[in-house]
């Protein structure tokens, strides 16, 4: 019943769209004669060459045989002016089309026309192909779209055939094969071996009609065509070559027949696609873009795979940005790269060609996924060709979009850090939420979060620092994360900090853009290529809520770790595997004169190789490979895995100013290179160390608002109630962490004005001062963005100028609180300080809106000169009750003073957050005592001490 009703629809239909085409004839008629060229739109190949291509709506173009040249149609538009009326192909015709034509009508598409790549033929009609004639349509690549019906073989002595090679056949409702009107008796063919029949609506076959699929040809249907189609099979209509089965498949909202797939095999190939799979993982994987379009684990969905208000966010993919705009990776051709029984390794290549691509760089992407894991492996070859024009990279990234059902996440919890790990709002509050005039920014006002701020820059992390990140649920059992064995081939070291997990998303941005990142140039005539990665798309899928799913993740990514380089990646020479790369060992030790507790313990240690672009600084190395490891609690230091090159080494650790520096370290394959004992001597030209402020860890997190605030946004509300203008802040209290800001701005007030705001540093010089000499004030800068630092002491100019430190990042709007490193030091002519109270003034006063200063550390050194109670880091802390707490960093254990004996002392240890982490009854009587942290996470902690000195003591732990 359901067939004759479509039937009788389609008759109705032809009906009228017969009694339309007859007006064809009002139009103006242009044959194809071609005697200049093949130019399909060289005006004078056309028998009216009046002809204007842009504004074609009434042209009826008919096209036969050339004379000699038959047309070839490039470039072309979609626009509403450049549609001719009528497209037809007559007997005789040979056309090709490499382009984008739309025409609103068509006659019928007889002789033979071709399509290659990248064509985009979409007749906003119905199309006949073989009309009461013969006609072939052979699609190579690209795609040809009918707005209604695509016809093969009409009316009588009509004979169809297409051959659907590469590319996609669109139909907007029906695809009819040879069933014309009764009586006519029209022949139509349709092989589909190399591409995708994509059919909106449903497909009939007349008696002279038939469809054979082979290789892998698929014919799809929108909706559940499973009976029909397979009656279709079994009585002949549709037929595969040699003797090969085809296979049938409803996958919920569309029916797919093509030829069945090995079920031993981890992949299966089709027109436009293919599926890694393995006994948990199921991945579809596009083959022109190399974006997943479907990651289920176990059954489970874990992408978005629909996104109403924008249908960009679904998946995954991988783009490009540089001077010559964003490009997302399409145009991938498709390869096997291994396959073995362990695991598939499959390529998706995008080779530049001048006028396709925006960025002049070949993209090589491959996924690979082993026999039982949960998790899919990804890596890109980036590679410039000497013949390619200049390239510049600013970022290279993977985006992955998180599942969800339109409300809620499928992973409820985002998990970056210790402290940045929490419920996210839903996708309905998302939805709900208001927009602010930062537009990365939006203020939540429904669920969990409502009443805050959120924005992808918040979750801005060292990415080094977080092997595991991404989302989990505590009622799914499920994680979804971006896990990493090693971090080489990321720019910029190891303070690059930058995007990762945030709402709906994991970014994984291995050459990163933001926060003063340079990116890098490579010039015409020069061959490079780079590898970024493995690393692993990786479900999570243990018994237990969303951080027993992060858990496991930090689980395999310390096994990756171990694993790293992969064995399994062979035969890519941009990825030696551990014998062609080498090691590097050593001690590493600080002296200090001022600070003889300082060691060389859990100092960052690394090696590069770097380009001129860099100015010498890893900080901007972005082009090349850097390799960094933490030394051990003796200084020991171990950097494995190294490609063969010579390198220069650097080090730094928190506590101590600037960085040491090491040339020409030599590496070779299989062998170690041993540096032995590695000293770093501070210098201290300028005498003692009079005082400082903050603690030398390159970040102004030690700072009011500076542990965490800085990251929810809009922090300057909260400056006019908080602090004075200008500030007065004390050498001889210590207390930076409470009255000096995290980030020196104009001073914002309530009804949006700014001012200019003063930070007055004061001390008390004691004694005699020399006549000659200068003391060397040093500032530390976390970041300097679009900003001058103007220094009085006393009030008289001392410096008017802008930073040498780096400038630029954004580091405030993007809700950070560090940017670039930098350092200068300023001369204090001794005879410029005065006996007594003495102030030196910072001001920054530049006017744009993220114009900023962040100091990392102040200090003043100076010789024959006392400072009045000034204390220094390596006390730590005091209250104002004599309590005293060291070391501050600590590695694992803080020892607590107290100015007296306690009994039952009580400590409550939190988060940045406020979370309670632990409390404890030390019942013994004492006034001394010991914890141990070592086994927390980097980061800052607060110890509240309940007793009769009650205090609350800032800790910052490190690794």
């Amino acid at each position: 019943m359901r067939k004759t009703l479509l039937k009788k629809g389609f008759t109705t239909f032809f009906g009228l769209i017969m009694a339309c085409t007859s007006l064809n004839f009002l139009n103006a008629q242009n044959n194809w004669q071609g005697d200049i060229s093949s130019d399909f739109y060289d005006v004078n190949n056309w028998s009216d060459n009046t002809i204007d291509f842009a504004n074609a709506g009434s042209q009826t173009l008919v096209i036969g045989a050339g004379n000699p040249n038959n047309p070839l149609q490039i470039g072309g538009s979609n626009s509403i002016g450049a549609r001719p009326d009528y497209l037809n192909t007559i007997s005789g015709a040979n056309a090709t089309f490499n382009g984008t034509l739309y025409p609103w009508n068509s006659d019928m598409l007889n002789g033979t026309v071709t399509l290659n790549a990248p064509a985009l033929l979409s007749i906003r009609n119905v199309i006949y192909i073989g009309k009461g004639d013969n006609g072939t349509v052979n699609i190579n690549g690209g795609a040809l779209y009918s707005r209604f019906q695509t016809i093969i073989g009409y009316n009588t002595g009509g004979n169809g055939t297409v051959n659907v090679n590469g590319g996609t056949l669109y139909v907007g409702n029906y695809l009819e094969v040879a069933t014309s009107p009764s009586g006519t008796n029209p022949t139509g063919t349709l092989n589909i071996s190399g591409g995708v029949v994509d059919v909106t609506t449903a497909v009939n076959i007349g008696t002279n009609g038939n469809i054979i699929i082979s290789s892998i040809g698929a014919l799809i249907l929108t909706g559940d065509h499973t009976t029909t189609l397979e009656n279709y099979i079994s009585n002949g209509k549709i037929s595969a070559l040699n003797g090969e089965n085809l296979s049938v498949n409803f996958d919920g909202s569309r029916t797919t027949v093509s030829i069945a797939q090995d079920p031993n095999r981890m992949i299966e190939e089709y027109a436009s696609y293919i599926i890694l799979k393995n006994d948990y993982l199921e991945a579809k994987i596009e083959k022109s873009t190399s974006n997943i379009q479907s990651l289920k684990v176990n059954g489970v969905e874990t992408l978005a795979t629909f996104n109403a208000a924008n249908n960009s966010r679904i998946g995954t993919y991988y783009d490009f940005t540089g001077s010559y705009g964003f490009d997302k990776i399409s145009g991938t051709v498709f390869s096997i790269k291994e396959e073995t029984e362990d695991y598939i390794d499959v390529s998706f290549k995008r080779t530049y060609s001048d006028g396709n691509y925006l960025a002049p760089c070949d993209a090589d992407i491959h996924y690979v996924l082993k026999k039982n894991d949960t998790g899919i492996y990804t890596y890109s070859i980036l590679t410039h060709k000497a013949e390619y024009p200049a390239f510049d990279l600013g970022s290279w990234r993977q985006v992955v979009w998180i599942g969800n059902d339109g409300t809620d996440y499928l992973a409820e919890k985002i998990y970056v850090t210790e402290q940045k790990s929490w419920e996210m709002p839903s996708v309905y509050d998302f939805s709900q939420a208001s927009g602010t005039p930062i537009p990365e920014i939006i203020k939540l006002n429904t669920g969990v979060r409502a009443g805050k701020y959120d924005g992808k820059y918040e979750y801005c992390e060292n990415l080094i620092d977080i092997p595991a990140y991404g989302h989990a649920s505590d009622k799914n059992n499920i994680g979804s994360w971006a896990v990493f064995g090693s971090h080489e081939f990321f720019n910029a070291g190891p303070t690059n900090h930058d995007l990762n997990a945030a709402a709906g998303i994991i970014h994984i941005d291995m050459n990163t853009v933001h926060y003063n990142c340079r990116g890098f140039s490579i010039p015409q005539g020069e061959e490079w290529s780079k590898i970024y990665g493995p690393y692993l798309i990786y479900t999570s899928t243990v018994t237990g809520n969303g951080d027993a799913q992060w858990a496991d993740a930090k689980t395999r990514a310390a096994q990756d770790k171990a694993e790293w380089p992969f064995s399994w990646l062979t035969n890519t020479p941009e990825y030696p595997l551990a014998d062609g790369r080498g090691n590097i060992t050593g001690n590493f030790s600080i002296s200090d004169s001022e600070k003889p507790d300082l060691d060389g313990s859990n100092a960052w240690i690394g090696v590069t190789q770097l380009t001129p672009a860099s100015d010498g600084d890893w900080q901007f190395e972005d082009k090349n490979y850097q390799y960094w490891v933490k030394t051990d609690a003796s200084g020991n230091f171990d950097i494995k895995h190294v490609r063969p090159g010579t390198y220069t080494l650097f080090a730094f650790k928190n506590g101590a100013v600037d960085e040491y520096r090491m040339e020409n370290v030599t590496v070779t394959a299989g062998g170690t290179t041993s540096l032995g004992n590695v000293t770093w001597t501070i210098p201290r030209n300028n005498g003692k160390l009079l005082w400082e402020i903050g603690i030398p860890d390159r970040t102004a997190a030690e700072y009011k608002f500076g542990d965490f605030d800085y990251c929810e946004g809009f922090v300057e509300d909260k400056f006019e109630n908080t602090f004075s203008n200008p500030i007065e802040y004390n050498i001889e209290d210590n207390n930076w962490a409470t009255v000096l800001p995290y980030v020196h701005t104009k001073y914002i007030k309530s009804d949006g004005s700014r001012d200019a705001w003063n930070w007055n540093i004061n001390f008390t010089v004691t004694g005699t001062i020399p006549t000659t000499g200068n003391a060397k004030l040093t500032v530390a800068f976390a970041s300097v963005d679009h900003a001058q630092f103007w220094l009085y002491l006393n009030g008289n100019n001392v410096y008017l100028s802008y930073p040498t430190a780096p400038s630029g990042g954004n580091a405030w709007i993007r809700q950070s609180n560090r940017s670039k490193y930098g350092i200068q030091t300023f001369n204090i002519p001794y005879s410029s300080l005065v006996q007594g109270e003495n102030t030196l003034t910072f001001l920054m006063p530049s006017n744009q809106s993220n114009s900023h200063l962040m100091y990392d550390y102040i200090s003043l050194e100076g010789s024959n000169i006392t400072v009045q109670n000034s204390a220094l880091s390596t006390e730590n802390f005091e209250s104002d009750f004599g309590i005293k707490m060291f070391p501050n960093p600590t590695n694992g254990t803080v020892n607590i003073q107290l100015p007296n004996t306690v009994n039952n002392l009580i400590t409550e240890l939190y988060s940045v957050n406020g979370s309670l982490i632990s409390r404890q009854t030390h019942k013994t009587n004492t006034n001394r005592l010991e914890l141990d942290l070592s086994d927390k996470p980097e980061g800052i902690y607060f110890l509240k001490l309940v007793s009769d000195y009650p205090a609350t003591l800032k800790i910052i732990k490190n690794r």
